[in-house]
């Protein structure tokens, strides 16, 4: 698949994923509240799996960040929330 299309069907799983929570969330019984997490689950898995192929397909630019960089970052959040 080409980058345009890889990012439209991105697009449109993350949406499921957020209806799916929702879902899990609102549910009103037990048995709704499975069919809402194994739609949840699956789609997880969809997404990992399309952003793999676009990651290997050089579609993004995975950057390291260094563990002092997300120390500082905590640090900062944890003083703005005290």
């Amino acid at each position: 698949m080409d980058k345009y299309t890889l990012e439209n069907v991105l697009t449109l799983t993350k949406s499921l994923i957020t209806l799916y929570e929702n879902g899990t969330v609102e549910s009103s019984n037990k048995k709704v509240r499975s069919l809402m997490e194994n739609g949840l689950s699956d789609t997880l898995n969809m997404q990992d799996t399309l952003y793999q192929t676009m990651k290997d397909d050089g579609y993004y630019n995975v950057q390291n960040v260094k563990e002092t960089e997300v120390l500082k970052l905590y640090d900062k959040l944890n003083e703005d929330t005290n």
